[in-house]
């Protein structure tokens, strides 16, 4: 089970990297809630296509996994230029580096729950 839904997330990020919206529902629930707000999967749809039109060498990289089902846990890393501000930072297409720690709740094999924080304190030291 712990390597089977281990491929499933690397399935999930290969969908997100490539963009590929309509396979989203094949990775994540209906009612899917993100840092504790339900929004459901059109919501959270609207929300990845937005973060790649503000980022549009937007990746989501592997740099940890931690798998114990139903739950798994990653450290993501990025390295992109985000356009404009970005969580309130005024990065304006400057390359930046930062991970994600995010932690996701499955049932089945579609992701239910999602929480996540991301390293600002890292972008904020790029761009001082």
């Amino acid at each position: 089970m712990i390597r089977q839904l281990a491929d499933i997330y690397r399935a999930y990020l290969d969908c997100l990297n490539r963009q590929a919206w309509d396979e989203l529902g094949h990775f994540v629930d209906n009612e899917i809630q993100h840092n504790g707000r339900l929004l459901r999967i059109s919501g959270y749809r609207e929300m990845l296509v937005k973060d790649f039109e503000d980022i549009p060498n937007l990746q989501f990289n592997i740099q940890l996994l931690v798998c114990e089902p139903p739950r798994l846990a990653a450290r993501l890393s990025f390295n992109c230029s985000p356009k404009g501000e970005f969580l309130g930072l005024s990065v304006n297409g400057q390359q930046v580096s930062f991970t994600e720690n995010v932690f996701y709740e499955f049932v089945g094999s579609k992701i239910v729950s999602v929480w996540s924080v991301i390293d600002k304190s890292a972008i904020e030291a790029q761009l001082s």
